[in-house]
């Protein structure tokens, strides 16, 4: 890569990373590419040399992300489900965090607009998807997948809710914990067979 395409690149990255801090700030409508250039210190036409749009940039900040299972898959050390949900919880709740600016956007911003909402369904069904993946290779599990699946909704719902709706990333920990329980009992725990009605 030559001198050049690294310069660009670099002042594409701060473009990025400038809209995403006003995006989840200001919102994207309270958010103008004027505003955007000025605090990435390069001119107007730069942004839209890069993006052809606001809306293209806003796509850009919520597609080039790690996907949910590049992180979530670090988290299948440990034999028994609740070890597994602990390290699930714990690198879930840090990726969030460190990418809350991105979910607090996608969160806002899928309600108008249709390219979002979508994108932010996609990140949902893939970290429930590889949370249940991982639970399912626990030695103690005692489930069919379609209880594990509704498992992992649970948890990826609870953190994010926790993490990047209100902002709770410093006692996810502890907050977590009952849940963690709560899960891992229901999953490995048998239930006892009913045998018909006793109508």
């Amino acid at each position: 890569m030559t001198a050049h395409a690294v310069a660009r690149h670099s002042k594409r990255e701060v473009i990025i990373e400038t809209a995403e801090r006003l995006f989840a700030e200001r919102g994207y409508d309270g958010t103008s590419t004027a505003r955007i250039a000025h605090e990435a210190g390069v001119p107007s036409g730069l942004v839209f040399y890069h993006f052809a749009t606001k809306l293209d940039l806003l796509l850009a900040i919520v597609h080039e992300r790690p996907t949910p299972s590049q992180v979530i898959r670090s988290a299948t050390q440990g034999r028994t489900v609740r070890r597994r949900l602990r390290a699930v919880v714990a690198v879930m709740a840090e990726e969030l965090e460190r990418d809350r600016a991105a979910r607090i956007i996608i969160f806002r911003e899928a309600q108008a607009r249709p390219e979002i909402a979508a994108r932010g369904a996609e990140l949902f069904a893939e970290a429930t998807t590889t949370v249940a993946d991982v639970l399912s290779g626990a030695d103690d599990i005692v489930v069919d997948r379609e209880q594990v699946q509704t498992a992992a909704e649970l948890v990826v719902s609870r953190v994010f809710l926790d993490i990047v709706a209100l902002g709770q990333a410093a006692t996810a920990a502890k907050r977590h914990a009952p849940m963690i329980d709560l899960v891992a009992e229901s999953l490995t725990t048998p239930r006892p067979r009913t045998e018909g009605s006793s109508f």
